[in-house]
């Protein structure tokens, strides 16, 4: 299988055009519903169509530019396609959602393995950091002024991703912007929780674990580096009470600390182990209503897992339940069991980690994938998965998928 790469090859050559163009398209993809909200509020209106049009507009761009580069893309694109259409046909629903959604971790991947050098990932997640820092404390110092130039709400009933009851005349937060229950993280903060530049909390602690991965993974021996760039990841997680975000961070220093250990046909069987204890747990406590806790999201991720049928998880019939909550429900209903399975296959024994480095953030993201698909499906957002899948692409290493023989 051919591989063509622009990677600079002598270690002091500078990032080319195409890697400066693709951590463009990265930076983009994580700021643009920012820079529409603003439009939206400030300028004039914005529609789904327009934001329908951004994401393609970026989708495309990023595909453009590994179409030529990589023949297995070509296959993986063409037969996942054909798969795609197939269980549409058989369901008879045509969502183009479900293809964005299974098409941009492989465009990204593909991106940041053609395009992608550790140094030019470092100054992206550098420069994400700083970026989503300076929104959170702006949010967070500045309120009527982020509403006003920023009005969250009325951006999400002008796109479409809220009901217009919802609107009360007033620039507002997203529904989650408020933390009703009280906040986990520094209460003292009030219930505010700051979104920053994805106009949402949650995409916050999705950022904070990934930016910290990468920066523990790059930067252990640059001390000063690790500690500043955590300190600010610090900030971003605590200011948007990113509880769930905290933990992954957590699960990332024990997942390097393991990852020597592990290999990938154990990780391969981990989603479809954590499937299962949803639904025994569903089970387990049936007629006990969820809460807003992290074991209130896994009861209710194996609730709506419990609701589909066997055509169902097979993609072969439509569910009408939304599965918003549950990832793993998401995927099963659009992808069909053997497509989800396939593609989670493709990555797990497919990706390149030949050295103790790609292999640690190769573990990390599927580890992240699996505790995030328990509780939603924001893991398919562009907001957080460009730069995820771009940075899991410039780490890949070598032509086998885990360590054979590398030492820590």
């Amino acid at each position: 299988m051919t591989e063509v790469s622009d990677r600079p090859n002598s270690i002091g050559s500078g990032p080319s055009s195409g890697t400066v163009a693709a951590v463009g398209i990265v930076i983009a993809a994580l700021t643009f519903n920012f820079v529409l909200s603003f439009v939206n509020a400030s300028v004039s209106h914005v529609g789904s169509g327009t934001v329908i049009a951004a994401e393609l507009l970026l989708i495309g761009a990023a595909t453009l530019m590994i179409f030529n580069r990589s023949d297995s893309f070509v296959i993986v694109g063409i037969v996942l396609t054909a798969w795609l259409i197939f269980e549409m046909m058989i369901r008879y629903q045509y969502d183009p959602k479900t293809i964005r959604d299974a098409f941009i971790p492989i465009i990204f991947f593909y991106l940041g393995r053609n395009y992608g050098t550790s140094a030019s990932a470092d100054r992206l997640v550098t420069i994400a950091i700083l970026i989503v820092l300076a929104g959170s404390l702006f949010e967070w110092a500045f309120l009527d002024a982020y509403l006003k130039y920023f009005d969250v709400m009325g951006y999400y009933i002008a796109r479409g991703s809220l009901d217009a009851s919802s609107a009360t005349g007033e620039p507002g937060l997203f529904v989650s912007g408020l933390r009703f229950e009280g906040r986990t993280l520094l209460p003292i903060l009030g219930e505010h929780r700051v979104s920053s530049i994805f106009l949402e909390p949650v995409s916050v602690g999705n950022f904070g674990a990934i930016a910290f991965a990468w920066t523990l993974l790059r930067d252990r021996g640059k001390p000063a580096v690790l500690i500043a760039k955590t300190l600010g990841i610090a900030v971003i997680l605590v200011l948007g009470d990113a509880r769930f975000g905290v933990y992954l961070c957590g699960v990332v220093l024990l997942t390097y600390i393991v990852a020597p250990l592990v290999r990938p046909t154990m990780v391969f069987s981990l989603p479809f182990l954590v499937v299962v204890g949803l639904l025994w747990y569903a089970a387990a406590r049936t007629g006990v209503a969820w809460d807003n806790t992290t074991t209130g999201r896994f009861l209710l991720s194996g609730q709506l897992l419990s609701t589909l049928d066997l055509s169902q998880a097979l993609g072969l019939k439509v569910s009408t339940v939304d599965f918003d909550d549950s990832g793993y429900s998401y995927m099963l209903s659009r992808l069909g069991l053997v497509g989800a399975a396939s593609l989670w296959g493709l990555y797990v024994f497919g990706c390149p980690a030949e050295t103790l480095a790609s292999w640690r953030f190769k573990l990390f993201v599927c580890v992240y994938l699996i505790l995030l698909l328990s509780i939603s499906t924001s893991s398919a957002t562009i907001k957080t998965g460009a730069l995820l899948w771009f940075l899991a692409g410039s780490v890949a290493a070598g032509q086998r998928s885990a360590p054979q023989g590398v030492r820590a």
